[in-house]
């Protein structure tokens, strides 16, 4: 009886597991990233795109070469329109704009000549242009493309475009708890942790983007900071872990 419980349980971690899942950070190019994080439960799917921000950026999801991609694929451009979805409509031709349209959460310009854009949807918002996210793991191939010298769209150069792979990883859901504040970010040598009140200690675990673990340490609200410079410059997933909680942030080190 005992080890059809405990299978039961593995079973059941691993099919609540399932419903969250990553690419982690993707780089199209040096300077121009992607991630994509999909919530299975609340049905939603988040991007975060970080680029140059004096050119428009382009990524077309599930896409290959060569060319840029084929008829119907999914392009999510930021342009001096704003961020808006779109879908091919042949090689060398401008894409067309659906009418389903991400929502933009975040445009952060704080890290000079850099833009970081977050934004969410559903999973199928069942426009047949729109790639279908699942909670599936697996590789799919992107295409990305970014301005010659402008925001504003328009054909991006013969050397501004490529191609690139996303695979999607098991993650943890998110659990909800009072916000530790983390400052600054980006940081350069020392990353400092605001404790909410009733919390003395957490545990703070630090991924970079291939996911594999850089630090892990117990903090106490006497002493709430950890020393960043050693990191090496790029993005990472600050894991903070109480009794009854995790709370997840991106931090970028400069």
């Amino acid at each position: 009886m005992r080890k059809i419980t405990l299978l039961f349980f593995v079973f059941t971690f691993f099919i609540t597991q399932a419903q969250y899942t990553t690419t982690g950070e993707i780089t199209l190019t040096p300077g121009f990233t992607v991630q994509f994080d999909v919530d299975g439960p609340n049905d939603t799917v988040t991007m975060t795109m970080v680029g140059p921000s004096n050119v428009w950026l382009g990524v077309a999801i599930n896409s290959t070469l060569p060319g840029m991609g084929n008829f119907g694929d999914d392009v999510i451009i930021f342009s001096s329109s704003g961020l808006k979805d779109y879908h091919m409509t042949g090689n060398n031709v401008t894409p067309n704009e659906d009418t389903n349209q991400w929502n933009l959460i975040d445009q952060d310009n704080s890290i000079p000549g850099v833009v970081t854009i977050v934004a969410t949807r559903v999973l199928d918002t069942s426009e047949s242009t729109d790639y279908i996210f699942s909670t599936s793991t697996g590789t799919i191939p992107f295409l990305w493309a970014k301005g010659n010298n402008s925001l504003n769209l328009g054909w991006h150069g013969s050397s501004n475009r490529g191609g690139a792979q996303g695979t999607f990883i098991l993650s943890s859901p998110y659990i909800t708890m009072e916000e530790f504040e983390i400052y600054p970010n980006p940081t350069i040598n020392e990353l400092n942790f605001e404790f909410p009140q009733n919390i003395q200690f957490a545990e703070v675990q630090v991924y970079n983007v291939l996911g594999k673990q850089i630090l892990q340490e117990t903090l106490k609200s006497t002493y709430p900071k950890l020393n960043t410079s050693s990191w090496a410059s790029g993005m990472y997933m600050v894991q903070i872990v109480t009794d009854n909680a995790v709370q997840t942030k991106r931090v970028v080190k400069q």
